[in-house]
């Protein structure tokens, strides 16, 4: 294991956090998994894998290790070593309510030291987003093109995630115009083709509602808090709610409401991007 010497306590930053490190040591014929990450990152590897049971805070090794999962397995599984590198790459989003966990590929931005923060580039998964939504936005072949592009991302990280490649159903977020199917609703369509999965559109009760991103915390709950309605479709089956942008959870938060509602047996959430504001 790696001396602790040289390390900080872990930053849990509130929009949401990366595994920023894992190893294991051996124990007894088994063996203990050390992570440094957020609790949600470690709940993940607890229901991928039950043969693992989470150590007491006291056993972590002081700073260095935020987690201590033992098993009586030797080594950890082939699904459950491609999932913690994952779990690197990702970040694991404050959970919304009624989901299980929820992920994004990455953040909006790229943060550079001195520059404003308007003024930041895009990430690859961002950029591929913005074309796709505004950029290309009456250029159909190119959206296309973009929004393809996206959903294999999403796919591979659904095949590499033991738990969310096992899902049953898709469902969306809906855009705030019920008359247009939203860049991320026709992502999330295609996700579910790719998958072999059922895709159940979410419903809107408005036919029109301010964009999430322009309201505040306030009139987002007011706005959203009632809005959506999932089919009975749902009823027993675990779902992925898909969609290209996480800012504050709100709006997949409901989506997730609406689907327990509607009897699903687990709801998770998996987007492209996190903003960057908190």
């Amino acid at each position: 294991m790696s001396s602790t010497s040289s390390y900080v306590p872990f930053y849990r930053d509130s929009r949401g956090n990366r595994l920023e490190a894992w190893t294991t040591t051996e124990d007894h014929g088994g063996h203990i998994l050390w992570l440094r990450g957020p609790e949600p990152a470690a709940e993940q590897i607890l229901s991928a894998d039950p043969s693992y049971s989470e150590l007491p805070h006291s056993a972590t090794a002081g700073a260095a290790w935020t987690h201590a999962l033992r098993s009586a397995r030797a080594t950890p599984r082939p699904e459950i070593t491609s999932l913690l590198e994952l779990l690197k790459s990702v970040v694991t989003l404050p959970t919304p309510n009624n989901t299980e966990f929820a992920l994004a590929l990455d953040w909006y931005k790229v943060p550079e030291e001195g520059v404003d923060p308007f003024a930041w580039p895009n990430t690859e998964i961002a950029d591929l987003i913005s074309r796709g939504k505004y950029m290309y936005k009456n250029n159909a072949e190119q959206q296309g093109r973009c929004g393809r592009a996206l959903v294999d991302k999403l796919c591979a990280a659904i095949e590499v995630h033991p738990i969310l490649r096992s899902i049953e159903a898709v469902i969306d977020v809906p855009g705030h115009d019920r008359s247009r199917v939203s860049f991320g609703s026709r992502v999330a369509n295609t996700v579910a083709i790719s998958r072999g999965a059922q895709f159940i559109r979410t419903q809107a009760k408005s036919s029109f509602r301010p964009a999430a991103k322009s309201l505040s915390a306030s009139q987002r709950d007011e706005y959203l808090g009632n809005e959506f309605v999932v089919s009975n479709e749902v009823s027993g089956k675990t779902i992925l709610i898909v969609d290209d942008v996480f800012r504050s959870g709100t709006s997949m938060a409901s989506v997730a409401t609406a689907a327990v509602a509607a009897r699903a047996s687990a709801v998770y959430g998996l987007c492209g991007v996190r903003t960057m504001r908190r």
